[in-house]
């Protein structure tokens, strides 16, 4: 009953701050999509502030390997968006998804770098995507540890640049950032963007 709620409480928040296109789109790392996708019956929410502008963004995965949701920013139009994994990851080979937030598409493929725990991505979209991107996530201990019975998060290192050649008046971007998973439901993300430009973004999932 208390987690029925806290998704109500949730939905209601996300649809008072869901208005505009959202840069970040179906956030995978920072400002830059992956080609990883959700379990099935898994819903996600979440939320980020950069300046003075909050995002936000809805997304359910109903059949396996393809997520669908609706994803905006304060004062602006809602967008739809849908991520669909093609091909899943392999020790071989790399998994690749094609997607798309309003009218800007985007296609990507993500590859674990060994058993260090490090994870590439490289991809190229239009519209609000900018070109090419590339990005590099890495997990030092991928299990939750815990001192003196005080749950440490398992953190994760992003960095990524984002070209921006389909954005002739937007320089290329560096953006570094750390998540904190605090339970496999909930994680916070911190990240300075182009080395000058704070985000702080919170995600939510839950079975349905």
């Amino acid at each position: 009953m208390r987690k029925t709620l806290r998704v109500i409480m949730l939905l209601i928040l996300l649809t008072c701050l869901v208005y505009a296109d959202s840069y970040l789109g179906p956030k995978g790392l920072l400002t830059i999509p992956t080609a990883d996708v959700s379990r099935q019956s898994v819903a996600g929410f979440g939320v980020s502030f950069t300046e003075n502008k909050f995002y936000a963004n809805i997304k359910a995965t109903f059949v396996e390997n393809l997520e669908l949701g609706i994803t905006g920013a304060n004062k602006s139009p809602i967008f739809g968006f849908f991520k669909w994994r093609l091909i899943n990851e392999s020790p071989t080979n790399p998994a690749f998804a094609l997607g798309a937030t309003g009218s800007s598409f985007y296609g990507v493929v993500s590859q674990n770098l060994g058993n260090s725990g490090l994870k590439g991505h490289i991809g190229y979209g239009n519209g609000v995507y900018g070109g090419f991107f590339i990005g590099l996530s890495y997990v030092p201990y991928p299990v939750t540890m815990s001192v003196k019975r005080i749950p440490i998060p398992i953190i994760s290192f992003m960095g990524e640049y984002v070209d921006h050649g389909n954005l002739p008046d937007v320089n290329s971007a560096f953006n570094f950032g750390t998540r904190f998973q605090f339970t496999k439901d909930f994680s916070i993300d911190l990240g300075l963007l182009n080395f000058k430009t704070i985000t702080l973004g919170a995600a939510l999932t839950t079975t349905f």
